[in-house]
């Protein structure tokens, strides 16, 4: 397959899967384009907040961007910058050691 085949296959599987079912209040569509065509490699995803936290009845914007070695290795992801959480950068990179290295910038 041509580079980022594979990746892009797999993300077209996972699309349809998450369109069938997906939790409830979540949110994670690919980025659509100017010219009305879809990048499967960004998807803009929205995370409910979990109820009886500080978080509940926030809805909160988080970025996917995933690489062609995907699934091998695991997408970046970002919520807006200044978004205040123990595990997320002020970047906005969410830091967690399953998904890698990750740039602070």
């Amino acid at each position: 397959m041509a580079s980022g085949g594979i990746a892009r296959g797999r993300l077209a599987e996972e699309r349809k899967s998450w369109r069938k079912n997906h939790p409830h209040g979540f949110v994670a569509k690919p980025e659509t384009l100017p010219d009305g065509s879809v990048n499967l490699m960004v998807w803009r995803c929205v995370i409910p907040g979990k109820p009886g936290t500080d978080w509940e009845g926030g809805y909160f914007p988080l970025t996917l961007q995933f690489d062609d070695n995907y699934p091998t290795t695991a997408p970046s992801c970002r919520f807006p910058a200044g978004f205040f959480h123990i595990n997320v950068y002020d970047s906005g990179v969410v830091c967690l050691s399953i998904l890698g290295d990750v740039s602070i910038d």
